[in-house]
C-alpha cells in the first residue's frame, strides 16, 4: 500500500492518511467565510412568526459544501461555539422525503444521528456540558453499513445505516459565532464479503469471476478462509458481514453455514447478492422470492455473470 496516496474524490480511491478539507463553497450564509480551511459562521437573523402569532428573530442557517463526495470512512473536525444555542450538522442531506443528518442539533440541544429513511432518530448528550468557546472534537465513522458519531473520542450514537454518497455538506445554525477547523476526511474502499462453499469449483468462481469484477468497481474483497486472526471464526464472519457494504452468497449447494450467514446479513439489512448455478433445479422456499443471479459453468457463462455482478455492485457502490 502506498502511504503517499492522497484523497481522490472517487469511490474506489485508496486513502492511507487523513486529508485536510480546504475546498468549500458557501451555498447559504452571506456573512459566513472560509479561509485557510477554517469556517467562520456569523449569525444572520430573520423575523419568524410562531403559531401563537408572536414574531421572533431566528438565526439563519449557513450551508457549506465540499468538493469531496463521501459515505465510507472517517470525517472529523473541531468546533467552537460562542453560544450554546447551536446546531452543526455534518453530512447534511435533504432530498424529497429523505433526510439525513449527523452532529449537534440546535432543535433538540443534543448530539443526534437522524435517518428519515429508516425512521431513526438517536439523541445523546447535549452542548450544555461544554463551556462557551470550548473546543469540541466531532468524528463520524462509517464502516460497512454502521455509522457512528463520536464526541471527544466518546461514542455517542450508532446506527446500522450507510448514508448515500453525497458531497460533504455542513449546516451551521447558531445565535452566536461558530468556528470549525481541522476538517479532515479519510475515505475507504467499500468491502465485499463473499459467502460460499470452499471447494475447487467455487474457488475458481471466486478468484476468476467475483474478485476481478468487484475490484474493477473498487471493492475490497474478502472470504472467510482468508482470515488469519486468532479470534473464533464465527466472530470474524459476523464482524466482516457488519463491516461490509455488500454480501455475495453462492447458494448452489445446500450449505448450512452459507444460509446462516445469509440470514444474518438479511437481519441487519445488508445488501445481498445471491448467485446460483443453473444446474440447481429448485431454490429453498425461504429464499426463492429473493432476486438471484444464475450462471452457467462455461466460458460464455463466465462473461454473463461477470457483467451482471458489475451492474449490481456498481449500483451498490453508487
Amino acid at each position: 500500500m502506498n502511504n503517499s496516496v492522497r484523497h481522490i474524490p472517487m469511490l474506489n480511491a485508496i486513502v492511507c492518511s487523513m486529508t485536510e478539507l480546504t475546498n468549500f463553497v458557501i451555498l447559504e450564509g452571506s456573512k459566513t467565510t472560509v479561509k485557510n480551511g477554517v469556517i467562520n459562521y456569523v449569525p444572520e437573523f430573520a423575523k419568524v412568526q410562531r403559531e401563537q402569532g408572536e414574531e421572533v428573530k431566528e438565526p439563519q442557517s449557513a450551508l457549506i459544501r465540499s468538493n469531496i463526495k463521501f459515505n465510507k470512512g472517517i470525517l472529523e473536525f473541531k468546533f467552537k461555539a460562542a453560544d450554546k444555542s447551536t446546531g452543526i450538522l455534518a453530512l447534511w442531506h435533504h432530498e424529497q422525503n429523505e433526510i439525513m443528518a449527523i452532529g449537534l442539533s440546535r432543535q433538540t440541544n443534543s448530539f443526534r444521528l437522524v435517518s428519515h429513511e429508516l425512521g431513526a432518530d438517536i439523541k445523546s448528550g447535549n452542548i450544555n456540558q461544554f463551556k462557551s468557546n470550548e473546543e469540541v472534537y466531532l468524528r463520524i465513522e462509517i464502516d460497512g453499513t454502521t455509522t457512528s458519531l463520536f464526541i471527544n473520542d466518546v461514542l455517542m450514537s450508532e446506527l446500522d445505516y450507510q448514508p448515500p454518497l453525497t458531497p460533504i455538506t455542513l449546516r451551521v445554525t447558531s445565535t452566536g459565532k461558530v468556528s470549525l477547523h481541522d476538517l479532515k476526511v479519510e475515505t475507504k474502499r467499500p468491502k465485499l464479503f463473499v459467502v460460499m462453499q470452499f471447494t475447487e469449483e467455487f474457488n475458481n468462481l471466486y478468484s476468476d469471476v467475483i474478485v476481478p469484477a468487484a475490484q474493477e468497481i473498487g471493492f475490497e474483497v474478502i472470504r472467510a478462509d482468508e482470515f488469519h486472526a486468532s479470534t473464533p471464526i464465527l466472530s470474524d464472519i459476523v464482524k466482516s458481514i457488519r463491516e461490509s457494504s455488500a454480501i455475495i452468497a453462492d447458494i448452489t449447494p445446500d450449505n448450512p453455514n452459507v444460509f446462516y450467514e445469509i440470514g444474518y446479513a438479511h437481519a441487519i439489512r445488508k445488501p445481498t447478492i445471491l448467485i446460483c448455478d443453473r444446474s440447481r433445479e429448485k431454490l429453498p422456499f425461504d429464499i426463492s422470492s429473493f432476486r438471484t443471479l444464475f450462471y452457467e459453468n462455461s466460458i460464455a457463462g463466465k462473461s454473463k455473470i461477470e457483467e451482471s455482478l458489475r451492474k449490481y455492485l456498481k449500483n451498490i457502490a453508487d
